[in-house]
């Protein structure tokens, strides 16, 4: 009985080396022997593959082919040789998008330098692509600060600091909404929370007659400016606002509240 399981490769959404790895694999721990891997890459890759082998071998059949010939020659057509300068390029010009998180933004950043050839410089190439493409100036000159700091270093440390900027911002929340509890809202206390909170966020931007608190994340800032405006809540998965600033959050802390003050009545 086969050890695993090999799908027909999809022309329109798989990469091909990805896929030929697996099949190379698959033949490793199943022990295929050398007269069978044509047999078996033809009957694997399904109807679609294999109509394109056929035109690629012409005016041969591919069972005419070796295992080595079959996959250079699907090579060559899914994966033409590309301009380094121009993968770089592309490479160079990536940004972390508003709605990204850390760890998307370094996993579409290492997809785009595996065409780049970077070879042993991936690493310190990662690494700066990745600083200067941070959305937070904050982050990327507390960065900048560390003298000689490695890939793995600068990441971690970006994803401390962003750990830590959530933290925050749901600790500047629930300050929020003990002191607006304190207040005495009565009904309207989901939306005076949620206020407040925008307010206090609003206050640590700095003071004076600047832009109004934003709804989206609390920060002063107008909201339809905001980077947050495409993120997808954590807590309540609409999009438009971090969970700090999701009613929702605030309505279980109201449902709270009420609780403990039955509980203390």
């Amino acid at each position: 009985m086969p050890i695993g399981k090999l799908e027909p490769f999809n022309i329109h959404a798989t990469q091909w080396p990805e896929y030929i790895r697996r099949v190379k694999q698959y033949i490793i721990l199943n022990e295929i022997k050398d007269e069978l891997q044509v047999p078996l890459l033809i009957t694997v890759v399904g109807e679609a593959t294999y109509s394109l082998m056929c035109d690629l071998c012409s005016p041969v059949h591919p069972e005419s082919k070796t295992f080595e010939d079959l996959v250079q020659l699907l090579t060559e057509h899914f994966e033409p040789q590309r301009s380094e300068i121009a993968e770089r390029h592309v490479f160079r010009l990536r940004r972390q998008r508003p709605s990204e998180s850390l760890t998307e933004y370094l996993h579409n950043l290492k997809h785009l330098a595996t065409t780049c050839n970077f070879g042993k410089a991936l690493e310190e190439n990662l690494r700066d692509q990745f600083v200067s493409g941070l959305a937070s100036e904050a982050m990327r000159s507390r960065i900048f600060a560390e003298k000689n700091i490695k890939y793995k270093e600068a990441v971690e440390l970006a994803l401390a600091l962003e750990a830590a900027e959530k933290h925050a911002e749901v600790s500047a929340a629930t300050t929020a909404m003990a002191s607006t509890s304190a207040s005495g809202l009565g009904g309207e206390v989901s939306e005076g929370l949620h206020r407040a909170s925008a307010q206090r966020a609003g206050a640590r931007g700095g003071s004076g007659g600047g832009a109004a608190a934003c709804w989206r994340c609390g920060k002063q800032h107008r909201s339809d400016q905001c980077r947050f405006a495409q993120y997808n809540c954590d807590q309540c998965g609409q999009r438009g606002h971090l969970k700090v600033m999701c009613k929702k959050v605030f309505s279980e802390m109201r449902s709270g509240l009420r609780t403990g003050a039955r509980s203390c009545g």
